[in-house]
């Protein structure tokens, strides 16, 4: 096995990695990167990703961060999972909701994530009214494009399950702790439970609970 993926279960952008390494079926190593203990500044991690930040792919001399890139990567490298369509057409819209993804969408549940659960856990401080509101009159901005979009549609892209539902769906893995409401979105609320009940999903859920716990 050649495959490790260095992961922090609790963070979308990791769950991201996760849920698609297990959805493609890959051969992978599971290593947990305790971000609340400081793993990331460790010098053999950032070593793999002067960014300190997770999730991190080796595959041999590869090491390969930026979740977006390492769900693409788990996709080319399992073609037959049918995440990453062959048409060139049909590719550049799952990579047109890739980059929006990072651009637009994920920002707005960084602030709301932050300002919500990990700022009381790091600080010991609480939510800044102005910052939530920020992230939520983005999230609001964000939610209505996709639930537009969503409309009289089962996945994001074509008609099938691709990298784009999985990238944009990591985010709502945290929307409890993010404070984030889908009731303003049914598009979005019913596209969403389509993915929970997949067992990729379930599994990096179970993952979610500390080594030793689950």
């Amino acid at each position: 096995m050649s495959i490790k993926i260095h992961a922090f279960p609790l963070s979308p952008r990791a769950f991201k990695a996760l849920a698609v390494a297990e959805q493609v079926g890959a051969d992978y190593e599971y290593v947990f990167c305790d971000l609340f203990k400081g793993a990331q500044h460790r010098p053999d991690f950032v070593a793999m990703n002067p960014n300190k930040k997770m999730p991190v792919l080796e595959d041999g001399d590869l090491k390969l961060w930026e979740s977006n890139a390492i769900i693409q990567y788990l996709a080319e490298k399992a073609p037959s999972g049918g995440l990453l369509p062959a048409d060139a057409r049909q590719r550049a819209d799952v990579m047109r909701w890739l980059f929006w993804e990072s651009t637009t969408w994920d920002p707005a549940f960084v602030i709301l994530l932050w300002e919500n659960l990990v700022k009381g856990i790091v600080r010991g401080e609480g939510p800044d009214p102005s910052e939530v509101a920020k992230g939520l009159e983005k999230f609001n901005a964000a939610a209505s494009i996709l639930n537009a979009h969503l409309a009289g549609r089962s996945f994001v892209c074509g008609g099938r399950l691709t990298l784009a539902d999985f990238s944009l769906g990591a985010s709502l893995s945290a929307m409890e702790q993010a404070k984030v409401s889908l009731d303003a979105y049914p598009n979005i609320a019913r596209w969403y439970a389509a993915l929970e009940a997949l067992p990729a999903w379930v599994r990096v859920r179970a993952m979610q609970a500390p080594p030793g716990d689950n």
